[in-house]
């Protein structure tokens, strides 16, 4: 499982950063692994070449991912900016692995572990990741 924070807006440097971290996830996941990514609120969508590296991204890893999920916290114009460009990665993805938006951690946690379950054999307990996400997150809210 590899879970990212974004709290600003992501950079070549950082998407490269986690290709390397998911690489390596990939040689201790051979049944596959998910993704959660979490955008904070005003995290900036990325540039054209940075959109552009996600996609090969999720292309290189296509065939090691069980799951993408993709929480964007926030409401408004920057909000709907930022699904819309979460959506044009899904068509623009592989179909080989399942990829979702959601509102909340707790929305994530509804699906995933099933989802996981189906597609690598291996059990995720909802609590455990609700705990993980929320204490991974939780310095980086707005006010904790």
């Amino acid at each position: 499982m590899f879970i990212g924070v974004w709290e600003s807006q992501a950079t070549m440097t950082a998407v490269d950063r986690m290709l390397r971290a998911t690489t390596a996830l990939n040689d201790l996941h051979p049944m596959g692994r998910s993704t959660i990514h979490i955008v904070a609120h005003g995290a900036g969508l990325p540039t054209p070449d940075v959109r552009a590296h996600f996609v090969n991204v999720l292309k290189k890893n296509a065939d090691k991912l069980a799951c993408v999920a993709v929480v964007v916290v926030g409401t408004g114009f920057w909000t709907s900016a930022l699904r819309s460009f979460v959506t044009g990665l899904r068509w623009l993805a592989p179909r080989s692995f399942e990829f979702r938006m959601d509102g909340s951690i707790e929305d994530v946690a509804q699906w995933l572990p099933a989802e996981h379950l189906k597609r690598t054999g291996v059990e995720l307990d909802r609590r455990q990741l609700v705990q993980v996400i929320d204490r991974w997150a939780a310095p980086r809210k707005p006010g904790g």
